[in-house]
C-alpha cells in the first residue's frame, strides 16, 4: 500500500546561500526558539557515541532491571577474597569514572551489591560496600554545596537509587576498623595470613581513611585542619601498597560477541543494565577506568586534596585570591575544587572562623587606609550605614570571584566574564560612596580626604579580573599566534591602569597617615592600625608583566615585518576588527561601566598603523627592542627574593632573550614559518621558538 507524502518540501539550497551574501563576516543567523546552546546540546541520532540505542548491544545485556539481576543468581552472598579485592579495585574505578562526568547509574551503581549490603555475609565485602555509599553520599553532597561544577564536570541525579546508607560515617568508620583489628590480631598471634588477606587490609584502610577525610571536609571545622593534612596524608600512602596487589583480585573478562560487539564482565556488576537511564547531558559511551589508571588518578585528586590544606595559611584577602588562582593552575578533578571551595566558606565566614567581610575591610584598608575605616569617623552613624553598605556590596562579589575560580577553567573565563559588569556597576556606586563620605567628613575635619578611598580598590580588583580573563585565552588555548600582537597590548594597557590604581593607593596612604598622626593626638582612644600590604612588589611584578607585554608586542611586530604570520590571514573572510570585538567582547565600553578602561579597536588601530609607518623594513631593529625588555625584565627578577617563586618566569625570560638573539642574528628568517608560542614552562607566560 502507498503511503502518500504528507508534506510538500521545496529546495531553497540556492536561495539561502545566495542570501547568504548579504551578511557580513563574523555575522550568525539564529531563530529565537533555536540557540546555539540547544544546537551544542542536541543529541545526534543514530551516533553510537551520543545514542545509547545505537550500540546494538541488546543481546549482551543478560537482564533487565536490577531486581531480574538478583533474582537471577548473579548475586554471590559470600564471594571470594580474590573476588573482594577485584570488586573493591572495580568500584573504585566506577567511582574515578563517576568524578569525571559520567552518570552515577551507569558507574557505580551496576554494581550489584551496592544495592543489596545487607545481604552480603562477607564482614569485609559488606564494611566496603557501606564505605562506598558513604563515599558516594559525601561527595555528592560536598559538590553540590560547593556549587562549583557544570554539567561536564559532575552528575548529582541518583535516579531515584537511595545511596544514603542508613549508618553514619563513624559506625562505617568503626566496621572497616573492626575487619582491620581482626586482622591484625592474626598477625600480632603470627598466624600465617594469605597475600589476599593483606591486599584486603590494605583496602580496609583505604576505605577507612576515604570516609574519614570526606566526613572531616563535611563537618569542617578550622581547629581540625591539621587532623585533615594528617589523614589525607595517610590515604595518600595507602594507595601505593593497593597498586601493587591489584593482580590478587578477580579481573574484568573481555569478551566479543558474533556480531563482533566488546562487552565487559566482572563478578557481582552487570555494566549494561542501566544503559538506557540517560543522563541530562547529551549521553557518552561509558567506558570504565582501568584500575591502574583509577589509582592514579586518585594519587592526583588526593596530591590536590592535601595542596588545599595550605588554605590555612592565606591571612589576608589578597592572599586568598592568589591561592584560589595557583590551585586553579593545578588543574584540579571537580572534588577537590569542591572541596576547597566548601571549607573556605563555609557559612559565609572564611574557614568557618571569622567573617569573610572582615577579610575584604582588612584588605581595604591595607591599599588605601581610608580615613572613614578610623574611629572617629566609623563611629558616626551615617559614616558607619555607608562603608557597612559598601562592605556587604564587596563581599558578594569578591565571593562570585572565589567562585569563579573554583570551577574548570573554562567556565571561569565565561564567569569572570560575566562578573566584570557587576564590578563596573559596583565601581560607579562606590565612587558615589565616596563622594558622600568625602563631603560629610570634610564637614568635620577639613584636611581629611576620601576621594577614590574605595573605588580605587574596586577598580584594582576590577583590573585584575580582566588581566585574568585575558590570560585565561591562553591557558584554553582560544589564542592565535598572528592574534598574539593585540592580546598583549591589551594587557599591557591593563597593567598600565593596574600600576596607577596601586599608585593611587600609595598616595592616599601618604594623605590618610598625615591626617592619622593629627587625629591620635587629638583622640586618646584612637590608636593606629597596623597595615600588612607592601605595595612596593605588587608594583615590582606589575612593571615585570608589562615590560614582558612590551617585548611580545616589539617580536610580534618583527615577525609580521618578515611576512611570518601571513598564512594565517584569510584574505577573503578575514577581518581584525570583528576578531578584536569577538575576542574581547565581555571587555568593551556596552557591556561594561568604566568607559575609560577598555581598550578600544581604534586607539589600537591608530597605535598600530604609527608603529608600522615608523618600523618598516626594520625588523631588526624591533626584535632588539624586544631583547632589551626581556634583559630588563631578567634583571628585575634576579633582584627579587626567591620566596616570591619567580623560577618559572625567569627560565622564560631567559629563553626569550636566547630567541630574540637568534631573531636579531636572521635565524630562519627565509623559511616563512611562522613562530611558535610554548607554554611548557608557564601556562600563560610563554617562550617564543623562532621557526
Amino acid at each position: 500500500m502507498e503511503v502518500k507524502n504528507r508534506y510538500n518540501w521545496v529546495d531553497i539550497t540556492k536561495e539561502f546561500v545566495a542570501s547568504t551574501g548579504s551578511l557580513p563576516a563574523g555575522s550568525l543567523v539564529k531563530d529565537s526558539c533555536f540557540s546555539l546552546y540547544d544546537a551544542m546540546s542536541a543529541i545526534e541520532l543514530m551516533d553510537p557515541k551520543m545514542d545509547a540505542g545505537m550500540l546494538c548491544n541488546k543481546e549482551l545485556c543478560k537482564v533487565g532491571s536490577i531486581t531480574e539481576a538478583l533474582e537471577a543468581g548473579m548475586f554471590i552472598e559470600n564471594p571470594s577474597l580474590q573476588d573482594i579485592i577485584g570488586i573493591s579495585d572495580e568500584i573504585l574505578s566506577c567511582i574515578t569514572t563517576w568524578l569525571e562526568g559520567h552518570s552515577l547509574a551507569q558507574t557505580v551503581l551496576t554494581c550489584l551489591y551496592i544495592h543489596r549490603v545487607s545481604s552480603i555475609t562477607s564482614p569485609y565485602l559488606s564494611s566496603i560496600c557501606n564505605a562506598v555509599l558513604k563515599v558516594c553520599e559525601l561527595i555528592n553532597y560536598i559538590i553540590s554545596s560547593a556549587e562549583s561544577y557544570e554539567e561536564e564536570d559532575f552528575l548529582t541525579c541518583t535516579y531515584g537509587f537511595d545511596v544514603s546508607p542508613k549508618i553514619s560515617s563513624s559506625k562505617v568508620i568503626q566496621m572497616l576498623k573492626d575487619g582491620q583489628d581482626e586482622i591484625n590480631r592474626r598477625i600480632k598471634r603470627q598466624e600465617e595470613i594469605s597475600d589476599e588477606e593483606t591486599a584486603i587490609l590494605h583496602r580496609l584502610k583505604f576505605w577507612k581513611y576515604f570516609v574519614l577525610v570526606l566526613s572531616k571536609v563535611q563537618r569542617f571545622e578550622h581547629s581540625n585542619m591539621e587532623s585533615l593534612k594528617g589523614d589525607i596524608n595517610t590515604l595518600f600512602h595507602s594507595i601505593q601498597p593497593i597498586m601493587k596487589t591489584i593482580h590478587l583480585g578477580t579481573q574484568p573478562v573481555i569478551s566479543s560477541s558474533e556480531s563482533g560487539q566488546k562487552s565487559k564482565s566482572m563478578i557481582g556488576f552487570e555494566y549494561l543494565i542501566n544503559q538506557r537511564l540517560l543522563s541530562s547531558t547529551p549521553p557518552r559511551y561509558i567506558s570504565i577506568m582501568e584500575h591502574d589508571a583509577s589509582y592514579e588518578y586518585l594519587l592526583r585528586l588526593f596530591a590536590h586534596l592535601d595542596l588545599m590544606t595550605s588554605i590555612s595559611d592565606c591571612t589576608t584577602l589578597s592572599g586568598i585570591i592568589r591561592f584560589f588562582v595557583k590551585f586553579s593552575e593545578q588543574t584540579p578533578s571537580v572534588l577537590p575544587r569542591s572541596c576547597l571551595y566548601y571549607i573556605v566558606l563555609s557559612d559565609n565566614k572564611f574557614l568557618g572562623d571569622e567573617c569573610f567581610v572582615k577579610y575584604v575591610k582588612d584588605e581595604v584598608r591595607n591599599f588605601s587606609h581610608p580615613v572613614s575605616f578610623f574611629t572617629p569617623f566609623i563611629s558616626d552613624r551615617y559614616v558607619k550605614d555607608i562603608v557597612d553598605k559598601f562592605l556587604d556590596e564587596v563581599s558578594v562579589c569578591i565571593q562570585d570571584y572565589i567562585h569563579a575560580m573554583s570551577h574548570n577553567k573554562g567556565r571561569q573565563r565565561r564567569k569572570l566574564g560575566g562578573l566584570l559588569s557587576t564590578l563596573g556597576r559596583l565601581y560607579s556606586r562606590t565612587e558615589e560612596y565616596d563622594t558622600l563620605i568625602h563631603n560629610y567628613i570634610t564637614s568635620i575635619e577639613a584636611s581629611a580626604n576620601h576621594i577614590r578611598a574605595l573605588s580605587c580598590w574596586v577598580l584594582f580588583i576590577t583590573v585584575e579580573v580582566m588581566i585574568k580573563y585575558l590570560l585565561l585565552g591562553w591557558e584554553l588555548e582560544l589564542y592565535q599566534i598572528h592574534e598574539s600582537h593585540y592580546v598583549y597590548c591589551y594587557l599591557e594597557h591593563l597593567f598600565s591602569w593596574l600600576r596607577q590604581t596601586v599608585l593611587c593607593g600609595q598616595a592616599l596612604i601618604q594623605s590618610s597617615e598625615t591626617l592619622e598622626k593629627k587625629l591620635v593626638k587629638r583622640y586618646k582612644n584612637m590608636k593606629k592600625k597596623k597595615r600588612d600590604k607592601n605595595h612596593n612588589m605588587v608594583l615590582q611584578m606589575t612593571n615585570v608583566y608589562q615590560m614582558l607585554s612590551h617585548g611580545y608586542i616589539k617580536a610580534m611586530e618583527g615577525f609580521a615585518i618578515q611576512g611570518k604570520l601571513d598564512e594565517f590571514l584569510n584574505k577573503k573572510y578575514d577581518n581584525e576588527q570583528i576578531r578584536f570585538r569577538q575576542r574581547f567582547a565581555p571587555l568593551s565600553v556596552n557591556s561594561f561601566i568604566i568607559s575609560y578602561l577598555p581598550l578600544d579597536y581604534n586607539t589600537y588601530v591608530s597605535l598600530s598603523q604609527i608603529i608600522a609607518t615608523s618600523k618598516a623594513g626594520k625588523e631588526y631593529e624591533l626584535f632588539k627592542e624586544s631583547l632589551e625588555y626581556f634583559k630588563s625584565v631578567k634583571d628585575v627578577l634576579d633582584k627579587i627574593p626567591q620566596e616570591h617563586s619567580v623560577e618559572f618566569l625567569s627560565k622564560v625570560v631567559k629563553m626569550n632573550c636566547v630567541q630574540m638573539g637568534l631573531a636579531i642574528n636572521g635565524h630562519n628568517k627565509d623559511t616563512g614559518k611562522p613562530p611558535t608560542l610554548d607554554f611548557s614552562i608557564c601556562q600563560n607566560v610563554p617562550f617564543i621558538k623562532v621557526m
